[in-house]
């Protein structure tokens, strides 16, 4: 999967510390629905923020709600990605097994963007969005930066990632 030439990764860039996850859904879209590209990205966020942590499911089903201020839960950006890519979608937690979250990532993306939780050794922080495989790594779109950043194998595997601050690959969504 390629980034679309006519859309600059900066204009979705995340507007506040909380709404990665919801910058990273609305780039899912873009990538998964051909033509769509938001009019107003950043009130766009804010309103996919509201909805991810609602109670109500992009998969017309109950969803456990979430506060706000603690970002994007990974049950609900799952559940976004379902109805995008109309598949099943799992979480994977690659914590404790960060190369079995990078298998599971390569192996994800040859059908569709993957969204990655990332974080400190105790917590997930940060969500990004795997975009393609590259040769010996993954392109990811940096909700934070508002940027396409290359990620080589062994910073995945060892938690040395290092995306907005963040070091260890928590959930491979």
């Amino acid at each position: 999967m390629r980034w679309p030439a006519d859309l600059d990764p900066a204009d979705l860039r995340q507007p506040d510390g909380t709404t990665c996850g919801a910058a990273v859904a609305l780039a899912a879209r873009v990538l998964l629905e051909p033509g769509f590209r938001p009019t107003d990205p950043a009130a766009e966020i804010e309103h996919t923020h509201r909805l991810l942590t609602s109670s109500f499911s992009p998969r017309q089903r109950f969803q456990l709600p979430w506060p706000r201020a603690l970002g994007t839960p990974p049950w609900a950006l799952a559940n976004t990605l379902a109805v995008l890519a109309g598949e099943r979608v799992a979480t994977v937690n690659a914590r404790p097994r960060p190369e079995v979250g990078y298998d599971v990532l390569r192996a994800q993306l040859a059908s569709r963007p993957v969204a990655v939780y990332l974080g400190s050794r105790w917590l997930p922080r940060h969500v990004v969005l795997a975009v393609s495989a590259v040769d010996g790594g993954v392109e990811v779109f940096d909700p934070a930066s508002g940027r396409l950043v290359g990620v080589a194998e062994p910073r995945w595997t060892a938690h040395r990632v290092d995306l907005a601050g963040w070091s260890h690959v928590w959930f491979v969504v």
